[in-house]
């Protein structure tokens, strides 16, 4: 005897089949699109690297020309009232001299750990004094590059709606707001305005914050990651899931790109201080092969890595050249094409 269903029932499941085969159902395609890196400072000066110096490496040697350069409120103004932008403008020129690009990414909370770049002097302030300097920082680190050659996008704040992992004491939405308005509205009324950007959490948000503000959304990518209570786990998300989840979130956020893709081990602690046998369970030169294929799959404009001064680090301190060199080998494929 057949068993019967009742309507309700099979309507919900159909639903589910469709959303299914939205999401999982697709063919491996490369995709042209533009590739690049985030650059961190004071990362490479915590792995023992000359940042300049290795910056002038990820340029001259992978070849690199898409950048994400943080400016980090911490190293700018470390004396309240008193700007040094010595170390960011030099990174700038250097880039700019090679006919690169930099989304110059601003705000408390930006890539790398601590992720809160908030001077100590600012995190004992109201919060009335604490928005009025951390705009000021905001505004004056705009009208110090609002003019640099190798600037060509802004990106306020970095995945500040993933609170379940950092909350930034003090950035509250009010104020993120003010600071992404801000630097909007001065771009609208330049010749050629450059896009706004900010970032989200690619596996923990659905990608609809902040709608009609900005001219679109970086998302991160992790496929290999550690969880306190499963161990090791691994993301199976087809590329063309995060492209469709795009389509949907670009009908509020803008352009769907990715900002972040995963490119470094995952670790509990300092990867300084971590074997090189357990990074190498969340990202082997097997598994590093396999993300350069992911993202090639991505029907995306953008993909910025995260990990090149693991890379270096990798190369010139702990003597594996091999990221690196699988990264040379992408980077100049990739450009050929």
């Amino acid at each position: 005897m057949a068993l019967k269903f009742p309507r309700w029932i099979i309507i919900i499941l159909a639903i589910l089949a469709l959303i299914s085969a939205y999401f999982f159902l697709g063919w491996p395609h490369e995709y042209p699109k533009s590739y690049g890196v985030t650059w961190s400072s004071p990362y490479a000066y915590r792995l023992g690297l000359n940042p300049n110096d290795g910056l002038r490496q990820v340029l001259d040697d992978l070849h690199v020309r898409r950048f994400r350069i943080p400016a980090y409120w911490t190293d700018i103004e470390r004396t309240q009232g008193k700007y040094d932008y010595t170390i960011l403008n030099e990174q700038l020129d250097a880039i700019a001299q090679r006919n690169g690009s930099v989304t110059l990414a601003m705000g408390a909370r930006l890539p790398r750990w601590p992720e809160c770049w908030v001077p100590e002097w600012a995190t004992q302030a109201d919060q009335v004094t604490r928005d009025k300097v951390q705009l000021a920082y905001l505004k004056n680190t705009y009208a110090m590059f609002k003019d640099h050659p190798a600037v060509k996008a802004w990106q306020v704040e970095n995945e500040s709606n993933l609170t379940s992992f950092i909350n930034c004491p003090g950035l509250t939405q009010t104020l993120v707001l003010e600071e992404m308005r801000y630097v909007k509205q001065a771009e609208s009324i330049r010749e050629e305005p450059r896009p706004v950007y900010t970032t989200d959490s690619g596996e923990l948000s659905l990608w609809m914050h902040f709608p009609g503000e900005l001219d679109g959304l970086g998302v991160s990518l992790y496929r290999v990651v550690r969880n306190p209570i499963f161990g090791i786990v691994h993301w199976y998300l087809p590329p063309w899931s995060y492209v469709r989840k795009g389509w949907i979130a670009s009908l509020f956020s803008g352009p769907i790109y990715i900002s972040e893709f995963q490119m470094e081990p995952w670790s509990d602690q300092p990867l300084e201080i971590t074997s090189l046998e357990e990074q190498y369970q969340t990202l082997s030169i097997d598994q590093m092969r396999k993300n350069f294929t992911y993202a090639k799959q991505l029907d995306m404009p953008a993909v910025d890595f995260w990990g090149v001064e693991w890379w270096l680090w990798m190369r010139d301190v702990k003597n594996q050249p091999a990221f690196w060199n699988e990264a040379k080998l992408f980077f100049q494929e990739t450009r050929q094409r």
